[in-house]
C-alpha cells in the first residue's frame, strides 16, 4: 500500500479501497492494534480510536437513525482526519503504524458491532 502521507483524495482513494478489499475477507476480531512501536502517534491513534468505537458502538445500542449513515467512506475521511490529527500533534508517523492503523479500520463494522454486542451482555446482566 502506498504511504498515506500523500495527497488527499488519493489517499481517501486508497483507504476506500483498503477498507472495500478487507472488508470482504475474513479477519480476526475485534482485538487492540499491535504496533511495531507505540510512540506518541501511536498512543493518539488508539485514544481517538477509543472515543469513536465507544460512541458508535452507542448510537448502534440505541438503534439511532444516524447508525445507518455510517459507510466505507465515512470511516475513510476519518481515518485519514485521526491520522493528520495525529501527526499535527508532534508524533512521529511511521508508515508501519499508518498502515496497521487503516487495516484494522477496514474492520470498522465489526469492531464497533462486538463492542455493541458486549455493551448489551452487560445491559442485560446488571
Amino acid at each position: 500500500m502506498p504511504s498515506l502521507l500523500c495527497g488527499q483524495k488519493r489517499c481517501l482513494r486508497a483507504v476506500a479501497i483498503v477498507l472495500a478489499a478487507a472488508a470482504s475477507s475474513a479477519s480476526a476480531g475485534a482485538a487492540s492494534i499491535t504496533w511495531t512501536k507505540k510512540g506518541e502517534f501511536e498512543t493518539c491513534l488508539e485514544s481517538n480510536l477509543d472515543k469513536w468505537l465507544a460512541a458508535r458502538a452507542a448510537i448502534e445500542v440505541n438503534d439511532a437513525p444516524t447508525a445507518a449513515k455510517l459507510d466505507d467512506a465515512a470511516v475513510a475521511t476519518w481515518t485519514l482526519q485521526t491520522m493528520a490529527q495525529c501527526r499535527s500533534r508532534g508524533g512521529k508517523a511511521e508508515a508501519a503504524s499508518e498502515e496497521r492503523f487503516t487495516k484494522y479500520m477496514a474492520q470498522w463494522r465489526r469492531h464497533i458491532y462486538d463492542l455493541a454486542s458486549d455493551i448489551r451482555k452487560r445491559g442485560e446482566t446488571d
